[in-house]
């Protein structure tokens, strides 16, 4: 028998030479889903209207798209990192945002009016007086003065409590039983804070800084009669700072970047070969004890079961811990480094990323080049691994790319087999998984569309390189599917050259072209209706009728 008949079809691996390639496999799959065995069509992006907040817009230009909520949806030209509130059912339903000018955070009810607010709380001017009344105590010479002094932090309309003032000396008093103190504040400077309080700290016997009284952020006094037995908790929050801001002599390597939520409650971002992690349960406070600090510049971080995976423009490294105080780093001795930031998509137990080798899935057990058997490095370097952006879908991993001449799309299945690799023939700029309702929506030409939603795509499915023994005049073919329209049409390559072109309107025998002979052949089907088998023999009684 010369010849060939298909009813298992996979799909592509580049790096195989043709020939060699299995026999259900292929050189060419576009817009062809192949996980039921057969040709099937992708479906194609359905169109899906949405109405940015106010100060974003969705264009051609888009980098970044996030779901709020089913009527608020985000879109940013600025490369945007943006997570839930770590904290349970957060009765202000807040966001936190990276990758602006300075750290952000949002909330339900601020989001629709496109109002952020600066993400942390700044450190408090000091304090301007402490004056005591009255001014000589009528028990001078009676009673021994107590020695005490005062710190205060501002609170924000969120209940978050940033860091204390420095403490000063010109601020410490000697006071009597007969007296009290008043607390004098200069009125704060302002910024894009949304700042509510001032909660002032006093120190008791031990000299420890315990809780006093609070006052409004438009109350520019504090007149403390406390009694030392009703002061209250010692302050909370000594080691608070907010994340690295703009570029300053605190901040060289800029603002945070990268912001991914962890485990426990913990917010990670990184700011030039800095990771930094959160308070836990506390997103507006970094403390410095909690930063970690990599050999090279960091290029993306992305949470794993048991801690986080940091990639960088050498060799990467896992952070693993339960809590922020006690974060270990480990290097990992590999040189996948990442190319591209927006390349990174969490698939739940394990991470993909772009690497210049080719895809790479990193967890808790280390790194390995997924695509090793599938494409040669020089086949990856042609899809140019720095402009890659992926997302995650139904197990599935879902990156476009462009080279400056081309920008297409393609499928990585990380599970293995030989339906590893297939192409798409859209681009997008921009995505957004939305986990809760299991859907994948992309930005594609300027506009939100729902991706596999619409209708079928155009499939190209094209056979390995059959080599036969000997010369052969193939002489007829069948496709059989369970519906013709649109009709499917075949083309069939001899020795490289088309030598015929079938449209396909029924499962009967048609027969091919005579007049020459060739060794080397190759099938291609194109269509959007499923393709159950492909017969080419050299005679009919072959192909079993």
């Amino acid at each position: 028998m010369t010849g060939f008949s298909l009813k298992q079809f996979s799909g592509t691996a580049p790096k195989v030479y043709p020939r060699l390639l299995p026999q259900d496999m292929s050189t060419v799959a576009q817009n062809v889903r192949l996980d039921s065995g057969r040709i099937e069509p992708w479906k194609g992006n359905a169109a899906y209207t949405i109405t940015p907040v106010a100060s974003y817009s969705i264009s051609a230009a888009t980098k970044s798209l996030f779901r709020y909520s089913s009527s608020i949806w985000i879109g940013s030209n600025t490369e945007l990192d943006i997570v839930r509130s770590p904290i349970a059912e957060d009765p202000f339903e807040r966001i936190y945002v990276s990758g602006n000018s300075y750290p952000q955070m949002t909330s339900a009810q601020v989001v629709g009016n496109g109002t952020y607010y600066r993400l942390g709380l700044p450190d408090p001017v000091g304090i301007n007086s402490v004056s005591l009344s009255p001014a000589t105590s009528a028990n001078a010479t009676t009673e021994v003065a107590k020695t005490q002094s005062y710190i205060y932090t501002y609170v924000s309309a969120y209940g978050e409590e940033g860091p204390p003032n420095v403490p000063q000396v010109s601020n410490l008093i000697e006071i009597r039983t007969d007296q009290t103190a008043t607390v004098s504040f200069t009125a704060f400077a302002g910024g894009n804070y949304n700042l509510a309080k001032r909660r002032i700290y006093r120190t008791d016997t031990s000299g420890t800084y315990r809780f006093c009284g609070e006052v409004a952020m438009n109350v520019l006094t504090f007149v403390d009669s406390v009694a030392e037995a009703q002061l209250g908790e010692a302050i909370p929050t000594a080691s608070f700072i907010a994340p690295p801001d703009e570029v300053s002599a605190d901040h060289v390597d800029g603002p945070l970047k990268g912001l991914v939520s962890m485990p426990n409650g913990i917010l990670a971002g990184f700011a030039g070969q800095t990771v930094c992690f959160s308070e836990a349960f506390q997103p507006h406070a970094f403390p410095d004890g909690y930063k970690l600090t990599m050999k090279s510049d960091i290029v993306a971080i992305a949470p794993l079961t048991s801690g986080l995976l940091v990639l960088t423009k050498e060799k990467p490294a896992v952070v693993q811990g339960l809590d922020p105080s006690s974060m270990a780093m480990q290097e990992i001795d590999s040189t996948l480094s990442c190319s591209s930031k927006r390349s990174v998509v969490d698939m739940g137990e394990y991470v993909i990323y772009s690497s210049p080798d080719g895809l790479v899935i990193g967890s808790d057990s280390g790194l390995q080049l997924a695509t090793q058997d599938l494409l040669s490095r020089e086949q990856w370097q042609a899809f140019v691994p720095s402009s890659i952006i992926g997302f995650y879908y139904e197990g599935l991993y879902v990156g476009f790319y462009s080279t400056g001449s081309e920008s297409k799309g393609f499928i990585f299945d990380p599970r293995g087999g030989k339906n590893g690799f297939s192409t798409l023939d859209f681009h997008a700029t921009a995505g957004y998984n939305d986990l809760e309702n299991d859907e994948l929506y992309l930005v594609v030409g300027g506009s939100v569309v729902k991706f596999a939603s619409g209708a079928s795509l155009n499939y190209i499915w094209r056979t390995k390189k059959f080599h036969t023994p000997r010369p052969i005049n193939p002489a007829i073919a069948k496709v059989d599917c369970d519906s013709y329209s649109p009709n499917p049409v075949m083309k069939l390559y001899a020795d490289g050259v088309l030598k015929h072109t079938q449209t396909v309107t029924n499962s009967d025998i048609f027969r091919l072209p005579s007049g020459y002979k060739a060794q080397e052949f190759e099938v291609e089907i194109t269509g959007s209706v499923a393709v159950n088998e492909l017969c080419v023999y050299e005679a009919q009684e072959e192909i079993g009728v």
